[in-house]
């Protein structure tokens, strides 16, 4: 029988430490608390009756003698101690939480009933692979976000608390479903690190196209620009609330050809766009390199080797896009874009809203200069980010000039000062224009 005990008891402990294990687990992961509080209650009865209970009672034992109605009382507090209160801290727990974290309630309610009716077959006799096929392509997309949806996540600033930077996949082509998730993959990094930006990206296809400012480290930077096709981008900085948050229009996942098919509430079909019985237009012979001096380039500190991105312009050809140019320099510091539309006014409108007011993660931190109204469009510089952006338009060219350079660190010699990337901008939009207008690139 002594033996029996002892075995009871080791095995009691062991489950006790895996409860108390899987608590611990569960509070460094788990957004709301009543998961981990019910493993630790667990855990708490179990390490109470098998280890604690036990020592206890040697321990009175041997220190005093039995007295009338001691079993009676001793069972009484070890009920009280091992599952009522665990039990009550459990009750008020959930009341609390469901109150706390009302919107991860719902949405852990929302993604049960949708696993549920996927995992459930059709109670119809005649449903097919069809019908089936039907009602998985009729089911919402996410309702929360969760790490499985992660494609890169790095951390910046860790002198300051750390900064999240992450890209992640929503599966669905709603863009305000993508901004919720976004909401809450801020949030889900925010309990890690002080700071947190997330980029929302519709599906694989949009993630997975890269330019020519991409390298692998770039995923877990805070830049954009490498993987264009996100829907959403937004986060909250080391200083705390307000945060910034920026969402694309139809135009700009347009004219950034972006292949995940999201259709937006504001997209409409563009101006004047060619229709299927209008013939193709002829595509001019263009070098975009020409508009790039290499004395210029070298006079601003970059690379002065530049080369055309490869493929035939009329192969990006979509909407009112006839032909996109595109240059850029060795090391991808530099990279020129020349859209050809069908109209100016199609045009104009791509300037604009290239350096429009909404790019608010270049305008917080840097300055945006308008062009004049014959060009439209305006020049942001940053240097704290290290991320310029310029776009104007010429007649039925818009062209967008994007710098990546050093950031300006204070009390540090600047690399790339703001004043030697806009003199280095201001004279390439000059020579690109005089080009442009004379047809000589």
């Amino acid at each position: 029988m002594s033996a029996l005990r002892v075995m009871l008891r080791v095995i009691g402990t062991a489950f006790g430490v895996l409860f108390l294990i899987i608590a611990i687990s569960a509070f460094r992961t788990e957004t709301i608390w009543l998961p981990w509080v019910s493993a630790f209650a667990i855990a708490w009865a179990l390490l109470y009756f098998f280890t604690v209970a036990p020592w206890l009672k040697r321990r009175t034992t041997t220190t005093a003698p039995p007295q009338p109605g001691r079993r009676t009382r001793s069972a009484l507090r070890k009920a009280a101690i091992g599952v009522v209160v665990p039990f009550l801290i459990v009750i008020v727990t959930g009341i609390v939480d469901m109150t706390v974290h009302p919107d991860e309630y719902e949405a852990l309610g929302a993604d049960t009933a949708t696993s549920s009716k996927l995992a459930t077959p059709s109670a119809s006799p005649t449903a097919g692979p069809t019908a089936a096929s039907e009602t998985m392509t009729e089911q919402p997309g996410p309702v929360a976000f969760t790490e499985s949806m992660v494609r890169a996540h790095g951390v910046t600033k860790d002198d300051q608390g750390g900064q999240s930077n992450v890209r992640f996949v929503a599966g669905t082509e709603d863009p305000k479903r993508i901004e919720d998730l976004r909401h809450q993959c801020v949030q889900h990094y925010l309990e890690t690190t002080k700071s947190a930006y997330c980029y929302g990206y519709a599906n694989d296809a949009d993630y997975d196209l890269t330019t020519v400012e991409w390298t692998p480290d770039f995923d877990e930077s805070i830049y954009g620009q490498g993987r264009p096709c996100w829907i959403t981008y937004g986060g909250q900085p080391i200083a705390g609330p307000p945060g910034t948050e920026t969402t694309k229009s139809a135009l700009e996942y347009r004219t950034q050809r972006c292949p995940g098919g999201v259709r937006f509430p504001d997209d409409t079909p563009p101006v004047g766009a060619p229709t299927a019985d209008t013939p193709a237009a002829t595509v001019p012979v263009h070098d975009a390199c020409a508009l790039l001096d290499a004395d210029v380039l070298t006079a601003g500190g970059f690379s002065d080797r530049t080369e055309q991105a490869p493929g035939a312009p009329e192969s990006t050809a979509r909407d009112d896009v006839f032909a996109t140019y595109a240059c850029g320099n060795a090391d991808a510091s530099i990279v020129v874009e020349i859209d050809l539309h069908n109209t100016p006014a199609s045009a104009r409108e791509a300037a604009d809203y290239n350096t429009s007011n909404d790019q608010r993660f270049l305008i917080d931190s840097g300055t945006r200069v308008p062009f004049d109204t014959t060009r439209g469009g305006a020049k942001i510089i940053n240097t704290e980010l290290g991320i310029s952006r310029v776009s104007w338009s010429h007649g039925p060219y818009a062209v967008l000039l994007e710098v990546m350079s050093d950031p300006v660190i204070p009390g540090l010699p600047a690399t790339h000062s703001h004043e030697n990337i806009d003199t280095m901008i201001t004279t390439i939009v000059e020579r690109a224009d005089a080009r442009l207008a004379s047809s000589s690139w």
